[in-house]
């Protein structure tokens, strides 16, 4: 995660962001027609209609140009008010499911790397590739570990829920853990999963802080 990764980052959300802007402004394309119709509507019945039957009739026209886009601002402001909630709570959900996972594969990978404990924030663990135990009960656990989160990942980049500095993440983490099962399967060198390993605890770690996970937790202790 260098300089190279944070600028590409930040030219992905000035991207995301013009987007939104361009498709904010084809979407209210509709709504100033009808507006700027109403208003010449009635500007032109004011100032060249002389028949108060007309002139009715084109006030009225132009009271419905005028009624029709507040009608649909109100129906889209409502609807994305419900989105946005619904959405906020689908976010919280995936995310303590993530949560759920990267645990568990953090409780396989304390023991592939023969240590006590992992503590989140991560501090220094003193990784030693010689000591590494690669029993295939906590390969297989890793690997099935890996696979339900790969699918819930799946699931919720369908739906666009996770923001995207947290989708990149998790696309890291699952990558090194498939470096990780492939270094197994294929060449078995201690050395070098261990160094995976280690990028892989770093990720784990960059979920943890970029999603907020102590401030979550505390607030579900709040709860309970």
């Amino acid at each position: 995660m260098g300089f190279a990764s944070c600028g590409k980052n930040q030219l992905f959300l000035v991207m995301i962001f013009h987007m939104n802007i361009v498709h904010f402004l084809l979407k209210a394309i509709p709504y100033v027609l009808s507006i700027a119709g109403g208003v010449f509507v009635f500007y032109f019945s004011q100032k060249y209609l002389h028949d108060p039957s007309w002139i009715d009739l084109t006030n009225n026209i132009s009271a419905s140009l005028l009624a029709i886009p507040l009608v649909f601002l109100f129906y889209d402001y409502s609807n994305f008010l419900i989105t946005r909630r619904m959405k906020r709570n689908q976010h919280a959900n995936i995310v303590n499911q993530v949560d759920s996972f990267l645990f568990k594969i953090l409780g396989q990978m304390k023991n592939i790397i023969q240590i006590p404990r992992i503590e989140v924030p991560m501090q220094d663990l003193n990784l030693n590739y010689k000591k590494i135990d690669l029993d295939i009960k906590y390969i297989r656990a890793l690997k099935r570990e890996l696979e339900a989160m790969e699918d819930l990942l799946y699931k919720s980049d369908k739906i666009e829920i996770l923001d995207p500095q947290h989708t990149q993440i998790l696309s890291f983490i699952v990558q090194e853990l498939n470096q990780i099962l492939n270094e197994v399967k294929f060449h078995n060198s201690p050395r070098e999963i261990a160094r995976y390993i280690e990028t892989t605890l770093s990720m784990i770690d960059d979920w943890f802080y970029v999603t907020g996970y102590t401030t979550r937790a505390q607030q579900r202790k709040k709860k309970e």
